[in-house]
């Protein structure tokens, strides 16, 4: 996570960012029926972070104001992902439902 002036906030650090994590995580453990931990939610923010340079098992799905809806290859299967371009992290996983608007887009 990013504050505000664009220094990383390590997520031990900020009671919010913790917060957002474990919303996260939650989210993304209710939708999808498998244990989700704050390793796999850093592994996939590193990799939409690093997107420019490796689009393996990333797709654009669209962009709002402040952040941008991607589908992520992740244990078999494809996660909607919300991700804050402003604080460069997770917001949540979205229903897996949601993927069915965009199924031109992935590869099946």
């Amino acid at each position: 996570m990013i504050d505000l002036q664009g220094n990383p906030v390590r997520w031990k650090n900020s009671r919010h960012a913790v917060a957002q994590i474990r919303h996260a995580c939650c989210r993304a453990s209710e939708r999808y029926g498998f244990e989700f931990t704050t390793d796999d939610f850093e592994k996939i923010r590193s990799r939409l972070i690093a997107q420019f340079k490796d689009q393996t098992g990333i797709v654009f799905l669209r962009k709002d104001r402040e952040s941008s809806h991607f589908a992520v290859w992740h244990g078999g299967e494809w996660l909607p992902v919300v991700y804050n371009r402003r604080h460069k992290t997770i917001v949540t996983f979205l229903p897996k439902h949601v993927l069915r608007q965009h199924k031109e887009k992935l590869p099946w």
